[in-house]
């Protein structure tokens, strides 16, 4: 679920796993039509599902064999952090990103834009503004990423092919698919 798993290329034995699930209000996960009273999202119920592997005959030896060795072996795992923040009506604007403590480093930051929707069920919250973008970039530790400035873009106009090139390799590089079959189709 959410991808947390993405990197686990081992069986696990005895790990302790912990969901947590951190909500906001209703406003933010339900979009309705603005005649149609509001809604309210209830859970009542929230299943886990976790692969269940049973080792062919030639490996259950070795295997055991670690399992009561209690060898350490390490684990990958991806952690996903939103922050947002209301930026200012402002040409330009620095945004401090916050960083967690945890041995985990950065990989992708995925910036996404939207106007008035926080909050409002008549609004949907799962499509994002362009605001007329021209530029952006983000300096981590005194390098620049990307290290060339996205000039040129135009949303009005339909010029956006770098943006959307990079959008389709993030999610080919994420994932690790092939091109053909990860094109997001933005």
């Amino acid at each position: 679920m959410f991808g947390f798993c993405d990197d686990y290329d081992k069986v696990v034995y005895g790990f302790k796993h912990k969901l947590t699930l951190v909500r906001k209000g209703d406003n933010d996960a339900i979009f309705r039509n603005n005649a149609a009273d509001a809604r309210k999202v209830v859970l009542t119920k929230l299943s886990w599902y976790v692969a269940y592997v049973l080792p062919a005959l030639e490996q259950k030896l070795p295997l055991y064999k670690k399992i009561k060795s209690k060898a350490s072996l390490p684990v990958g795992h991806r952690r996903i952090q939103c922050d947002s923040i209301p930026t200012p009506q402002v040409r330009t604007f620095t945004w401090q990103l916050s960083a967690k403590s945890t041995s985990e480093k950065p990989r992708w930051i995925i910036v996404a834009f939207q106007t008035n929707k926080s909050g409002n069920q008549e609004h949907n919250p799962s499509l994002f503004d362009h605001c007329n973008l021209t530029n952006m970039f983000v300096m981590l530790n005194s390098r620049r990423y990307p290290e060339i400035d996205y000039d040129g873009n135009n949303f009005t106009q339909q010029k956006f092919s770098r943006v959307y090139g990079d959008a389709a390799a993030f999610r080919t590089k994420f994932y690790r698919l092939e091109e053909l079959v990860s094109s997001p189709n933005i």
